[in-house]
């Protein structure tokens, strides 16, 4: 009999709530099937590179940090608990995470692997796992009573022990158990490689943002020429305890951005958008439509009278 592998998703320094209900399943499916349960999640150490000639170097050392995720899946029931080292950062992507997770595919070709249906590595990785091992279901598990989880297929027949081919399964709310031993092995896979470099991670770093909270006033070229636009939004930014700044060469990110006449603004973030003497449009919380002069001091006018 095939391992029962489960994917973990880590909340903070703890494996995701999910992922814990979809050990609980996994757990009751291994017992039944007297197959091995498998935990398995994908770890960032930036340091630790394996060999180009092999697809996860097996180690029993120590990894810092993971003693408490461990201790948790270990009283969830897993009997193993394998960790994947990869020098990639650790997102919910297969283009981040695809090259560690493929190594413990490979590692121990499982018979069942299962997901948090609510984990965040639930849509896309699950679905490219199946692809991976030649799953012919894609399947969702319900608890039955205390001891034992239900295994049905997207046409509603049963999933059991002895059919043939792999499947990927999708656990929705099972209640987390406790049954485990703390104690138990760990083995630590690392992965060469890392992530596919062909590929670039959206906020996998820090994006570069300027005046990252507060008020701003954004104004044109053409409306900054005008002497009295540009003395009302002077004002106005005054009023809002705001800065005035004409561009910006890296996104801005402020709690609101006031923009006059139709500049074109990155902003990042939760940014509030109001616009004066523009229509507004998509992602616009509000505007002033007209020509910005008199739109703009009609505005700071109202403002100065309350």
């Amino acid at each position: 009999m095939g391992a029962v592998l489960v994917h973990i998703d880590l909340d903070g320094d703890r494996p995701h709530p999910s992922s814990l209900a979809a050990l609980a399943a996994g757990r009751a499916v291994a017992s039944s099937w007297g197959a091995t349960l498998y935990a398995a999640l994908v770890i960032h150490d930036p340091t630790d590179r394996g060999t180009a000639d092999s697809t996860g170097q097996i180690s029993h050392g120590h990894v810092p940090g993971v003693e408490t995720v461990r201790a948790a899946l270990a009283r969830g029931g897993a009997d193993k608990v394998v960790v994947a080292i990869t020098d990639a950062p650790v997102s919910s992507l297969w283009a981040s995470v695809g090259g560690a997770w493929q190594g413990v595919l490979d590692h121990l070709r499982p018979r069942l692997v299962l997901f948090g249906a609510d984990a965040p590595s639930a849509s896309e990785v699950g679905p490219r796992t199946g692809a991976r091992i030649g799953a012919r279901l894609l399947v969702r598990a319900r608890a039955v009573g205390l001891d034992h989880v239900e295994l049905r297929d997207r046409d509603g027949g049963y999933v059991r022990a002895n059919d043939g081919g792999a499947a990927v399964v999708l656990v929705g709310a099972t209640k987390p158990t406790h049954i485990g031993d703390d104690d138990i092995d760990l083995v630590v896979l690392a992965m060469p490689g890392g992530a596919d470099n062909r590929i670039e991670i959206a906020g996998s770093v820090p994006a570069e943002v300027s005046h990252g909270s507060g008020t701003i006033v954004a104004i044109d070229d053409a409306s900054a020429g005008d002497a009295q636009i540009m003395g009302a939004a002077t004002r106005l930014a005054s009023l809002l305890g705001a800065s005035v700044i004409r561009s910006s060469a890296t996104p801005l990110a402020p709690e609101l951005c006031v923009a006059i006449g139709s500049l074109s603004i990155d902003l990042a973030g939760a940014a509030s958008l109001i616009r004066i003497g523009h229509p507004g449009g998509k992602h616009v919380d509000g505007s002033i439509p007209g020509l910005p002069g008199p739109a703009l001091l009609e505005l700071v006018k109202t403002l100065e009278d309350v």
